[in-house]
């Protein structure tokens, strides 16, 4: 959009990402030991269907592999945070890309959520409340309190203008700093 900047562009915090790398390791040393175990000679008689039985345990551990620990990663790795200075952006996806876009103008409220592992790290969860019981999470946010801070930040430095019957129309910035408006000291015959 014209106008528009780039403030804040980000990935989620990797702290989802610990369970699946510590079940990879798990499953490669179990996979390791029964490979390992198939690949000796006939330790267990199993004659001339033990290549085919070994060929099948590999299969069966990189396929493991690949539902454990690579599509987290994949999936990890395809989230992005973008906050711009007017609009909070959450795209995902590898392959099918999926892209959730929020007005600046329409947050009515910002939460966090911080779970103990999360506040260790600094990360949490970020809903943006838009009313109408509509809200939007962005989860595993890393620096969560300085994101929260620059949307704030970019809130405040969004223009003073209102939306009425579809149109902007601008606020007197004396009003909104609750002041006497222009209009009304124009009527009464003073000097702004």
């Amino acid at each position: 959009m014209p106008g528009e900047r780039v403030l804040v562009r980000t990935r989620p915090n990797p702290l989802p990402l610990v369970g699946p790398v510590i079940a990879g390791f798990i499953l490669l040393a179990v996979g390791g030991f029964g490979l390992g175990l198939l690949a000796g000679r006939d330790v267990l008689g199993l004659g001339d269907s033990q290549p085919v039985l070994f060929a099948v345990v590999l299969a069966a551990v990189v396929l493991l592999l690949l539902r454990v620990v690579v599509r987290p990663l994949v999936r990890w790795s395809s989230n992005r945070y973008v906050l711009t200075s007017m609009r909070l952006i959450h795209r995902r996806g590898a392959a099918r890309r999926t892209e959730h876009q929020i007005n600046l103008s329409a947050i009515s409220q910002l939460q966090t959520e911080q779970g103990l592992l999360q506040r260790m790290v600094g990360s949490g969860t970020l809903i943006a409340d838009l009313g109408f019981d509509r809200a939007h999470a962005y989860r595993d946010v890393p620096h969560i309190t300085t994101f929260k801070e620059y949307v704030v930040q970019a809130i405040g430095e969004l223009p003073l203008t209102r939306m009425f019957d579809g149109v902007d129309m601008e606020i007197d910035p004396q009003y909104a700093r609750g002041g006497t408006p222009r209009a009304q000291q124009e009527w009464r015959g003073e000097q702004p």
